[in-house]
């Protein structure tokens, strides 16, 4: 119902009611009026729209809705993906699955791969995030290439995809292996200065997710940046500190509390006050990071400085299309993203491997036959990508990591003007979704075993790049299209460093439960970290 309609439909019951009730006052009958107008709406959204007029009301549903709240009881943190995983395999569908959040509102899950192609390829400017999603993304990340839309995405993509080239890539291999192997060292350090137990082989109980976003954030600024962060070795530096800061929040619960930040979030952009909160502080720092790092590039071009110039600051300046403004939010995201995702899929990494024992040793094996040693005392030896993508087993481990946990469970879009997805209309503002975490394991594009967590499968003939998926689209990980991870290359050159210098230099087990509680943010990962127990070998 448009403002106007709305106010029309009032005004015609007034005047209807006055005829009918001469003697009562105008406001007696605006009140009436009011109520019964109130009441038609509730009616309206809560049950007519979604169950007798809307054009989504015959796509199939997952069982267990209510009348009213629609599937909210069975979707507490939609963000993780979870239970979509579990409806894609049990829900009947032809490739669009309807479920209905808060107030019955409507949701599309596509979960085909012709659909996703749709949504993703053909028809993505048809679609924009959400932009609750924006504003929020934004306060942190600038307007970078993850918040952008429409012809600045595509201006914005094009400019930087030359620092994101393959064999530019390719070139920054050896400093992913030099951090790696940073990290495994501090580690053992930790282990060698503390151990939990003495003995043949000393060991220590780390909380790795701390110690994993430190390592990507040093990857992330000598090999993107060409800057020594050097957080391994000074944890309380102003970017972790930042960092922290925004990581460590815990979104409200319950609807008092929601209503209450909500409230406050109103007021503040109303008054226009600035935010003084954690992420406020979080994006004064790291812009401050961000200019200086775009000052001394500009002071080197100036001075003509040698060296590599592909870094993406440089590539950017290079490009002549950024101000420096557009500059900073493009660094704002790289900085959170590059690290965050990267942090997340190890996490789960360290975590598949503590649940599949005999993975970890085949993977071990491996990485010493074929790798340098990473804790001998001896200078880290450079090693080229030819020699880290020779290693069959860790790329299959690395594929199957992203596929059953992908950092990011759910992504959002929303329909900008009236289209279509596999023929089935919808109107300018419905919600789609797509779920990485559930299209991954979808049964009908990976088989019986879909859900079971086995590398083996890309190691199968003419397997190793698709794992027996189906189509492209059965691996969504880094999503398809304008707008897939277009650091893609750079991350997975980077957690193949990550996994092989930690499986390579420790012996690891869970030191806490298998069963974790998931937190959504920039990414999905387990609540208070993940405790493992590392044990030199």
């Amino acid at each position: 119902m448009s403002f106007k309609l709305a106010a029309f439909g009032c005004v015609l019951q007034v005047a209807i009611l006055r005829k009918l009730y001469p003697a009562q006052s105008i406001a007696t009958l605006a009140l009436v009026s009011g109520i019964f107008f109130l009441t038609q709406l509730i009616a309206w959204k809560l049950y007519l729209w979604p169950f007798w007029f809307s054009p989504l009301r015959k796509l199939p549903e997952p069982p267990g809705g209510h009348l009213f709240r629609g599937h909210v009881d069975l979707v507490p943190n939609e963000r993780s993906g979870r239970p979509l995983q579990e409806w894609i395999n049990e829900v009947s569908n032809e490739g669009l699955i309807r479920y209905r959040m808060q107030f019955n509102k409507e949701v599309v899950f596509v979960t085909s791969p012709k659909g996703l192609s749709e949504l993703l390829v053909q028809k993505n400017y048809d679609f924009s995030k959400p932009w609750k999603l924006r504003q929020g993304l934004g306060r942190l990340l600038g307007v970078g290439l993850i918040i952008a839309e429409g012809e600045a995405h595509k201006t914005q993509r094009k400019l930087l995809m030359p620092a994101f080239a393959h064999r530019h890539i390719k070139d920054l291999y050896p400093i992913f292996w030099g951090k790696s192997v940073a990290l495994a060292r501090s580690l053992a350090a930790e282990i060698e200065q503390n151990p939990d137990q003495e003995g043949t082989a000393p060991s220590k109980t780390f909380n790795v997710v701390e110690w994993l976003e430190r390592a990507t954030l040093d990857i992330l600024g000598a090999a993107g940046f060409g800057e020594e962060f050097d957080t391994l070795h000074d944890p309380d530096n102003r970017i972790c500190r930042a960092y922290r800061g925004v990581f460590e929040q815990r979104p409200p619960h319950g609807i008092l509390a929601i209503g209450m930040f909500l409230l406050r979030e109103t007021l503040t952009r109303a008054l226009r006050r600035p935010q003084n909160d954690s992420i406020e502080t979080a994006t004064r720092t790291l812009t401050g990071v961000a200019r200086e790092l775009i000052s001394r590039k500009r002071a080197d071009a100036e001075k003509k400085v040698s060296g590599d110039a592909r870094d993406i600051i440089s590539v950017a300046l290079n490009s002549g299309g950024f101000t420096d403004s557009m500059l900073e939010n493009h660094l704002l995201t790289f900085l959170a993203a590059g690290h965050e995702t990267t942090a997340t899929s190890m996490t789960w990494a360290l975590y598949a491997l503590c649940l599949f024992p005999e993975v970890q040793r085949k993977l071990r094996t491996e990485v010493r036959e074929r790798l340098p040693p990473t804790l001998d005392g001896s200078p880290t030896v450079p090693i080229t990508a030819e020699l880290l993508d020779s290693l069959p087993y860790l790329h299959a481990v690395c594929n199957e990591v992203f596929r059953i946990y992908p950092p990011a469970g759910l992504t959002r879009r929303v329909a900008v003007k009236d289209t279509t997805i596999l023929g089935q209309h919808i109107r300018k503002g419905t919600t789609i979704v797509v779920s990485p975490l559930a299209v991954n394991i979808s049964k009908g594009l990976w088989g019986d075993d879909a859900t079971v967590f086995n590398p083996d499968r890309w190691l199968k003939p003419n397997q190793s790049n698709s794992g027996g998926g189906q189509t492209n689209f059965s691996f969504m990980t880094f999503l398809h299209g304008p707008r897939s991870c277009l650091g893609q290359g750079f991350a997975r050159g980077e957690f193949a460093s990550l996994l092989a210098a930690m499986v390579g230099s420790f012996e690891m087990t869970l030191a806490q439960e298998p069963e974790l509680v998931i937190e959504t943010g920039l990414t999905s990962r387990p609540r208070g970290g993940l405790r493992i127990k590392l044990s030199r070998c």
